[in-house]
């Protein structure tokens, strides 16, 4: 079964338990409180019907003549008599309707047996019903400030009152009515619910399909405040980030093969040279085929450090470092290599304590550092390398001379197989993958690294790293 169904199903079938629940409780409330009003209205009638007994009993003093005749007492609660020299006095023709009489037979029938008993002062029933049960509505008889009877009503708890009867239906019919109505208005809720949850999901499911088939454009336009809407906005993120990798992965593989192709054809140019005779294959020549060589191998390698840390497996061994110490061998490596491209290392280092890191890794960071500077910095130049620390950081900067990066550049220079055009080509070296590999090692070392316009005309390199704890 589809959700759509599910959840018109759940939330009617919730509705209409509550509404069944609500109309039970109403019934039931409404039949107590109506057999409470009806008591209380018949116990308000034998009190005036217990003091019309009061005004026989003054006139006669005895209950002797009602309990050798009975049916007396019908006449005696009539509302229209009169008593005249102890003589009952009823006008012909004249019906009355009440709601409780004395019983004169056996019958248990509530509808039909009368449920007034009078009672003589020794409490002996002297009309009624000779069963008295312990829940009886009394209201006594006095005379001269003396209990000379009781008065006494068998209460029911069914209503069998026409009129009675005819409110019960009536108020039964329009609570049924109203139970209809709130079932057929929940009925209508629910199928707006349902739609208002079971329509994003729907969109999500096909979105969702979209982008398994590689649809990486797909997006969903949701715009729930709920946690669906907060869904459809964690899809279109997660949508827009895969578009961007496929075009990453993309312009990648679009890259390495550029990358390559220069190389190779020179390789191939030169061989095939060579083969024709067009070049000797001197000393020269040799050294053309090894450099290119070189340049591929270098790529490669770089590649393969890149894909280590995207697979998340390039080894780190984190141990306490002497960070000062790794950059001065660094340097010292380098000496030779600035001298002859007249580029000056000034360098201010201070004791700044160990780091928690990989020591093979930190001086590949420090080497991929000094060689941008050497392939792109003019001669004679400078490059100012210092050290210095906070409480709780190592701070590091390499700032060298002219040329420098363009300002709206800065934030891409870490990004794979990037070169600044003009200044910083692929005739001075390199395929663009150093800084990104320096980026991917600061990383790994919980540090930041950004570029930023040296003071003195060229590019900043500023590298922070946490303090080892001690």
């Amino acid at each position: 079964m589809k959700i759509f169904p599910k959840l018109f199903l759940a939330s009617s079938m919730s509705f209409l338990v509550v509404i069944g629940l609500m109309l039970f409780v109403i019934q039931w409330r409404f039949q107590q409180d109506l057999t409470r009003y009806i008591n209380n209205i018949e116990t308000n009638q034998l009190e005036i019907f217990a003091s019309e007994l009061e005004e026989y009993y003054a006139e006669i003093q005895t209950w002797d003549f009602l309990e050798s005749n009975p049916r007396i007492a019908e006449l005696i609660l009539r509302e229209s008599r009169s008593f005249d020299q102890n003589i009952i006095i009823v006008p012909r023709a004249m019906k009355e309707r009440r709601r409780f009489r004395f019983s004169f037979d056996e019958t248990k029938d509530a509808r039909t047996m009368g449920r007034l008993i009078l009672l003589n002062q020794e409490k002996e029933v002297i009309i009624g019903s000779k069963e008295l049960p312990e829940n009886l509505i009394q209201i006594p008889i006095n005379f001269e400030e003396e209990v000379v009877g009781t008065l006494a009503l068998l209460p029911s708890n069914i209503i069998f009152e026409s009129i009675d009867l005819q409110f019960a239906d009536a108020q039964r019919q329009a609570l049924y009515l109203s139970g209809f109505l709130a079932l057929l208005i929940s009925a209508i809720i629910s199928l707006i619910l349902t739609q208002n949850i079971s329509g994003p999901i729907r969109k999500l499911a096909r979105a969702t399909r979209s982008l398994i088939s590689g649809e990486f454009k797909t997006r969903v336009n949701i715009k729930n405040k709920d946690e669906l809407g907060k869904l459809s906005r964690d899809f279109n993120i997660l949508a827009k980030t895969l578009d961007k990798e496929a075009e990453s992965t993309d312009k990648w593989l679009a890259d390495i093969s550029h990358e390559l192709r220069t190389p190779l054809a020179i390789l191939k140019s030169e061989l095939e040279a060579i083969e024709d005779g067009i070049r000797e294959f001197d000393e020269e020549t040799l050294n053309s085929l090894t450099h290119e060589v070189k340049r591929i191998n270098t790529l490669v390698n770089d590649l393969y450090e890149l894909s280590l840390s995207d697979l998340g497996a390039m080894k780190y061994q984190m141990v306490e470092t002497d960070i000062k110490t790794n950059i001065e061998s660094s340097i010292e490596s380098f000496s030779e290599r600035y001298r002859e491209a007249e580029i000056d290392i000034k360098s201010e280092l201070d004791d700044v304590g160990n780091i928690l890191g990989d020591q093979h890794r930190l001086t590949q960071l420090f080497t991929n550092l000094l060689e941008n500077t050497l392939k792109y910095t003019d001669g004679p130049g400078t490059l100012n390398i210092s050290m210095h620390s906070t409480d709780n950081e190592i701070i590091i900067s390499f700032a060298d001379t002219a040329p420098g990066v363009d300002e709206k550049t800065l934030g891409k220079i870490f990004d794979r197989f990037y070169r600044v055009e003009l200044s910083r080509s692929r005739e001075m070296g390199g395929a663009g993958l150093g800084l990104s590999i320096c980026s991917e090692i600061v990383d790994a070392h919980s540090g930041l690294i950004r570029a930023k316009q040296s003071s003195i005309g060229g590019l900043e390199m500023l590298i922070i790293f946490n303090k080892a704890e001690s």
